[in-house]
């Protein structure tokens, strides 16, 4: 087709040549000039409009990609290297030979990787395998290998040495740390549940590990303030390492109890941050009482009751709706999964009692009788279905959630047709059909008559809270999602305009962040509110104050660099004579301290599964030989092509003004108008 865009452009070209000179008297060889200049500017003002493209080929060599990771998590300093790591850094990057062979990129990692090489060692958490697998997806397809600077002491996530088996580029830790053995006595594991009943006994399981080539005894106890609750004696030998300890102790009290396990050092031991660990359980009168109804199996329900036991201040009981309807009076909320018209009794049941209801629509869910058994909502029954996905509603205001990322999530299975609302609702989910967001509630929620209701359209849920494991490796988020919008359905109390949400025990590994949300007269979200939270330590009465930021539909305070403690705040309002106190308690743990040196022996494993090798507290000459003249780590000829379109030639519109002048200011010179 270009060809005959050229052919004709050339024609017409020639055919304005002629028009212009043909019929001037003579041929002489001004003419000539004249008519040849006339006919390549057409001619290139035509090529502009045709606008051909091109291709280009371009060869260049890729060097192969060096990623040098730090770990820039608390244990650095804790262990004395903040210096050796610094050092480490500015040998490589000073070193000229890697420069030239290689492509360098500088990360950090702690909980996460990221990228740069400005250290600060804050990081709460070590995460090599997450850092691993972050590399792989980064130089995916690429010549790579990794340097990685650490102590090897992952206290977060997957087992690092699992995740480097079948690893597409070989990596080089540098063991940071002192690599002799001690004897070592440390709590390894502290098992016990969050909730205790009044009054009732509850278990707590603590695992106990030595290392070390001599035979010791020591002492392990259980302690609440002042006063010993438990106590042990144990021994341990390069034999037998571990000991299991299972006992239970007493909720004698409402509220917070803590307690403290201590297993007592031994002579010369060097580290002993690992031989105690604070714990704390809330004691309840009474869990939550959940009632899920249901005539049908699916897995929807399984996962329901395990993302809402995940708070274990909640039970879930899993029924028929030929249940004994008088039963439903011992539950805070009930969710019903799909009703039919077997589920009349339930909803006689739920009419007097005035109980907070989740339905839950799909394709066994009987319209016609749900239309019927409330007057909430309705719609036209039909028996296909479509893939519907979730788009979280930002303004959303009637209790603090977050957009967890459900629009990525896999689509649930809605019937087809309109919902009819007749009562006010809020959306917290819009339907994604086909990758446009609809007006259409998926997930909502009513209030009336200090009733409140949810409403979700669709099932398959389970696969949401598969995918969320499979994005993070597990529940908790949608466990959470989940878990915020029980707590507003089993809640009998009555909306307030300023709501707190926290957590009154935080374990020292997790962040201590409280939420608030504030409201108008009209009960409307107001992010326009100024909010702050005065925060005082009971121990030592010393007061900090910090603004809460505005997240979305709620404000938020981290407080997360507060000290081990027990504390209590106030959330002030500016401007409004409004305020809500509370009070938590912050246990002293930290487990970036809990390793007395490096973890040679994983560091060797990840070396040896990925074509590596290990070095210690320095990079040795020996790997900078491996880097420099390994043949693995050879730059790569690659060619690019693109496709070059000729109206982005600016050349060619300056051979065209160059053209038109030249005619212009030869006729000129010739004396022709």
């Amino acid at each position: 087709m270009f060809v005959i865009y050229l052919i004709i452009a050339g024609v017409v070209a020639l055919l304005a040549a002629v028009f212009q000179y043909g019929k001037a008297k003579g041929k002489s060889k001004e003419n000539l000039l004249f008519a040849f200049l006339r006919f390549l500017s057409v001619f290139a003002i035509l090529m502009l409009l045709i606008n051909p493209k091109f291709r280009k080929v371009t060869v260049y060599e890729e060097k192969p990609a060096l990623a040098i990771v730090a770990d820039n998590s608390s244990s650095i300093p804790y262990l004395g290297q903040q210096q050796q790591i610094s050092d480490i850094l500015s040998q490589l990057q000073q070193n000229t030979e890697l420069a030239e062979k290689f492509s360098p990129d500088y990360y950090t990692f702690g909980k996460n990787l990221k990228n740069g090489d400005s250290l600060s060692f804050e990081e709460q958490h070590t995460n090599l395998s997450e850092a691993l697998t972050s590399l792989k997806e980064i130089y995916r397809g690429k010549n790579a290998s990794v340097i990685i600077l650490t102590d090897g002491n992952q206290t977060y996530g997957e087992d690092y040495t699992y995740t480097s088996l079948n690893y597409p580029m070989p990596v080089f830790p540098v063991a940071l740390g002192d690599t002799t053995t001690y004897d070592d006595l440390k709590i390894q594991r502290l098992n016990v549940n969050r909730y205790a009943y009044f009054r009732n006994k509850f278990p707590v399981e603590i695992i106990l590990n030595y290392e070390g080539k001599t035979a010791v005894s020591s002492t392990f106890r259980l302690t609440s303030g002042n006063r010993t609750l438990y106590s042990e004696n144990v021994n341990f030998s390069p034999e037998k390492r571990s000991e299991i300890i299972r006992t239970h102790l007493e909720a004698g009290t409402r509220g917070i109890l803590t307690f403290r396990a201590e297993i007592l050092p031994v002579e010369n031991e060097k580290n002993t941050k690992n031989n105690y660990k604070e714990f704390g359980i809330e004691v309840i009168d009474q869990k939550t009482e959940v009632l899920i109804v249901s005539d049908i199996v699916h897995p929807d329900l399984g996962a329901l009751k395990r993302s809402i036991e995940s708070n274990e201040e909640r039970t879930v009981t899993l029924s028929k709706p030929t249940l004994d309807i008088n039963r439903i009076n011992d539950y805070q909320l009930v969710i019903l999964y799909q009703p039919d018209a077997s589920f009349t009794g339930v909803f006689r049941q739920l009419e007097k009692s005035g109980k907070n209801t989740f339905i839950i629509g799909g394709k066994s869910t009987d319209w016609n009788f749900l239309n019927r058994a409330q007057k909430d909502f309705s719609r036209k029954p039909a028996r296909l279905t479509e893939e519907v996905q979730g788009s979280y509603n930002e303004s959303y205001s009637v209790f603090a959630s977050e957009d967890i990322g459900l629009s990525r999530y896999p689509p649930l299975q809605v019937p087809f047709g309109d919902i009819t609302v007749n009562t006010p609702y809020e959306p917290i989910l819009f339907q994604k059909i086909n990758g446009v967001v609809t007006k259409t509630p998926l997930l909502l929620t009513t209030e009336k008559d200090n009733k409140k209701t949810a409403l979700l359209l669709g099932e398959d849920i389970w696969r949401w809270r598969m995918q969320d494991f499979r994005d993070h490796k597990n529940y908790e988020k949608f466990d959470k999602f989940i878990g915020k919008l029980v707590l507003y359905l089993a809640s009998d109390k009555k909306r307030d305009r300023l709501e707190t949400d926290y957590e009154t025990l935080y374990d020292g590994t997790t962040p201590v962040v409280i939420t608030a949300q504030y409201f108008d007269n009209n009960y409307i979200f107001n992010p326009e509110a100024s909010l702050g939270i005065e925060v005082r330590n009971k121990d030592n009465n010393t007061e900090k104050t910090y603004p809460m930021l505005l997240r979305n539909n709620y404000y938020e305070a981290d407080l997360s660099d507060l000290e081990a403690g027990e504390y209590t705040f106030t959330i002030r309002v500016e401007g409004e004579n409004m305020q809500r106190s509370g009070q938590f308690r912050i246990l002293e743990f930290d487990v970036e301290q809990q390793y007395a040196g490096a973890d040679i022996e994983g560091l060797r494993k990840l070396a040896g599964n990925t074509g590596g090798t290990i070095s210690y507290s320095s990079v040795s000459d020996s790997l900078y030989n491996i880097l420099t003249n390994d043949e693995r780590f050879k730059p790569v000829q690659k060619s690019k092509e693109d496709n070059i379109a000729l109206v982005d030639w600016k050349i060619l519109l300056f051979i065209i003004v160059l053209l038109l002048s030249a005619e212009w200011f030869l006729r000129k010179y010739r004396g022709l108008v």
